[in-house]
């Protein structure tokens, strides 16, 4: 059963968010959520494999945590997903994104600048570190603003031992002038002597690489911009005049890139010459998932769905299908407990093996550190994952870092309990999977284990 008879009716709405007018300057925003494994990349997808967007007109790019490589690096994140290699209908070996391109070059340079200088600063470890990862992630670093703290990553600083080196290492990107610029200088001197551009890659990255990515938007799509009369234009992408951005996996990626996508990318599509749908795909709904939505952006978010599971006798239909026969499906039917990525999952291994539990356990734990996946299968024997039953789970664990971890992880809490806790059905599939690796004995103890820790206040 494909997806126009699973879900007929978010097919047809997902469709129709592709059917509107194309009006220069416009930003439409639409939210796709629900649990991991729910289905929001497989429903988009088949939806833009029948309508064949480009065919109406759009330039479509995806930004999706598929590299966790580079997850926490705005910069590789934003030369890879949002300024991709290649460009469907282009021209071969031609990159339409020379202005982020540019942007990217310039910034690695003044990296390496700050590198050398942290590299020979005498101040501790912590601090250095601290340093590089505020910078990597192109966070604007002032110690005076809380915002800009809050929107350091504190797991990441956990992670490398630098929580105590941060005010040390905002003090010090201050004094190498990641922050002092020129601002005495007429802007038309600036201007000239390029001072502005170099300014603003220290100071007001987001904005700069808005600016530089909408400006070759505007080539690509034929829409010039007056602003950018000076810059060298190459060959449009005949056909196409609209933006179709997609962003999925948005609790993920959104550690990174979610100030800039609000603050930044979005008021910068605006203010372009061309018509931007932007559909953000996610665990948690747009207004939950960053409060710009709730806010100053609420008026761009023109739809948005939620996925639950599928009914029960679509599931069943779909098993059937599969070539399942109905003596197996009751079994089918608990295990999967009609969530689509299972259903498809079991219908594809046909279920209860080892390499089932394999697919299941990569796929919820592929964006994780390796770090991060050592603690998912203790957790997943609690019954509420508090600070006292993850210090009697994982001893060797820093408690307080694992349960910052949690309360951030969308992809596994369950958001209808009550207390922290993960997903009923993943925790289940989770611990068929540690059964098959360690053996139902040495499971029994795990279990009494858990149900102890989970008593602990």
């Amino acid at each position: 059963m494909d997806i126009h008879g699973s879900r007929p009716n978010e097919f047809k709405t997902v469709e129709g968010w592709l059917d509107s007018e194309a009006k220069p300057g416009r930003v439409d925003i639409f939210g796709i959520s629900g649990y991991g494994g729910v289905g929001k990349s497989y429903l988009l997808n088949q939806v833009l494999e029948y309508s064949q967007p480009m065919s109406r007109g759009y330039l479509k790019i995806t930004a999706d945590g598929q590299d966790s490589s580079i997850l926490g690096d705005f910069m590789a994140l934003y030369d890879r997903k949002f300024a991709p290699k290649t460009v469907p209908s282009g021209k071969p070996n031609f990159d339409y994104f020379p202005h982020a391109r540019a942007l990217v070059q310039q910034r690695a340079r003044l990296t390496k600048r700050i590198e050398g200088e942290i590299e020979k600063a005498d101040m501790p470890e912590a601090a250095k570190k601290a340093a590089r990862l505020i910078f990597a992630a192109g966070t604007t670093v002032n110690k005076y603003s809380k915002k800009t703290k809050d929107a350091v990553d504190f797991k990441a600083l956990q992670e490398a031992g630098a929580v105590e080196g941060l005010d040390m290492g905002i003090d010090f990107l201050g004094r190498v002038g990641v922050m002092v610029g020129t601002s005495w200088l007429p802007g038309p001197v600036k201007n000239v002597l390029g001072i502005t551009y170099r300014e603003r890659l220290r100071t007001d990255l987001y904005g700069l690489s808005s600016d530089e990515w909408v400006a070759d938007l505007c080539a690509i799509l034929n829409r010039p911009q007056r602003k950018d009369r000076y810059r060298l234009f190459e060959s449009p992408i005949e056909g196409l005049d609209r933006l179709l951005l997609v962003i999925d996996d948005f609790e993920i990626l959104g550690k990174t890139i979610a100030d800039f996508v609000t603050s930044a990318l979005i008021p910068a599509l605006e203010h372009a010459n061309f018509h931007s749908t932007v559909i953000i795909l996610g665990r948690d709904a747009l207004p939950d998932a960053h409060v710009s939505f709730q806010h100053h952006l609420s008026r761009l978010v023109r739809d948005k769905i939620r996925l639950e599971r599928f009914p029960d006798d679509v599931a069943r239909q779909m098993f059937r299908e599969a070539g399942h026969p109905d003596s197996d499906i009751p079994t089918l039917m608990e295990e999967s407990q009609g969530y689509p990525f299972l259903v498809s999952l079991l219908c594809e291994a046909k279920g209860g093996g080892v390499s089932f539990y394999q697919q299941l356990y990569e796929r919820t734990t592929r964006w994780m550190a390796p770090m991060e996946k050592q603690w998912v299968i203790p957790l997943s024997y609690l019954d509420r994952v508090t600070k006292p039953a993850i210090e009697a789970m994982l001893p060797d664990a820093p408690a307080s870092v694992v349960m910052e971890w949690f309360k951030h992880e969308a992809s596994l809490r369950d958001p209808n309990a009550e207390w922290y806790v993960i997903a009923p059905y993943i925790r289940r599939m989770l611990k068929e999977y540690h059964c098959k690796e360690i053996g139902p004995k040495r499971q029994l103890e795990m279990i009494a284990k858990g149900e102890e820790a989970s008593l602990l206040a």
